[in-house]
């Protein structure tokens, strides 16, 4: 089994649409620093099957990083109805891949947003979809993994947001793309890494100071660096386990040699890298 990364930028991508400012004008010009938007696969390799954890606008450039595998798309976990998670299943329809019932596993007010809201509901009617609902902390149980659902706090306007942890021969893996704060969660974060063996954590922003033009109230995400404070206490086998994802456009983690990028290896913790992947 292995988890394999397909993205790690916030919901635009970087570089991001309509952005002319620095941080993303140089980048245009240099694809290797180009990144898709957060998503992870689960393959199978024993049952040439793979299941997705959000789908992307991006998702053809993401499909072509799993070619080698020779598995086909079994399934797809989405976190919530932001359009970075989910726009992607449109292309599961008629006009593109034309796959035939695909489960699609959601929270039910995500079930809902999908199944009664043009275009997406055409996948359903199609049969290119089949809407599996879900429920937070019961298990939806495959022949080699398993996968948990939570719920965690977020902009909350369309659907639930959920974090979803992975078991692999008894090593789990968490994914939390977004959430507005660690402190607004019921759960410990400190725990969370004690108890799990690779995460996937909110890296948004690196801190708020990064937009200029936008409410950042409106759009709450929690700072690297106050969760790098927050896990200072740990260990630096635990803090290895951290790889941090969904990075804004904005955020100078992206460019490797800027302090901020330098200062989160320094404490030992990890960015997570487009294509990579871990076997379990």
């Amino acid at each position: 089994m292995i988890i394999h990364v397909l993205g790690t930028a916030q919901d635009g991508g970087y570089p991001h649409a309509g952005c002319k400012k620095n941080c993303c004008k140089s980048v245009w010009n240099n694809p290797h620093l180009h990144r898709l938007p957060a998503c992870l696969a689960t393959v199978d390799i024993k049952n040439r099957k793979f299941y997705l954890f959000d789908i992307t606008p991006n998702l053809k450039e993401q499909l072509h990083f799993l070619e080698s595998y020779n598995c086909e798309l079994a399934g797809v976990f989405i976190t919530h109805a932001h359009v970075g998670h989910y726009l992607g299943l449109m292309d599961l329809g008629l006009e593109i891949m034309n796959v035939k019932n695909i489960p699609v596993y959601v929270m039910p007010r995500m079930r809902n947003f999908i199944a009664n809201n043009q275009p997406m509901n055409q996948l359903v009617e199609n049969k290119n979809i089949n809407l599996v609902e879900i429920c937070e902390q019961n298990d939806i149980l495959f022949e080699n993994f398993k996968v948990t659902p939570f719920e965690v706090p977020h902009r909350n306007e369309l659907s639930e947001t959920v974090g979803y942890q992975i078991t692999i021969n008894q090593k789990n893996i968490i994914f939390i793309p977004d959430i507005d704060s660690w402190d607004q969660w019921n759960d410990s974060l400190i725990d969370l890494v004690k108890n799990n063996d690779l995460l996937f954590l909110d890296g948004t922003f690196y801190n708020k100071s990064e937009i200029k033009t936008r409410d950042i109230s409106k759009i709450p995400h929690p700072e690297i660096g106050d969760t790098i404070k927050k896990l200072s206490q740990l260990n630096n086998k635990d803090k290895q386990k951290v790889q941090f994802i969904h990075m804004n456009h904005t955020n100078p983690i992206l460019r490797p040699n800027s302090v901020e990028f330098l200062n989160l290896k320094k404490n030992k913790f990890n960015i997570a890298k487009e294509n990579q992947s871990f076997k379990f």
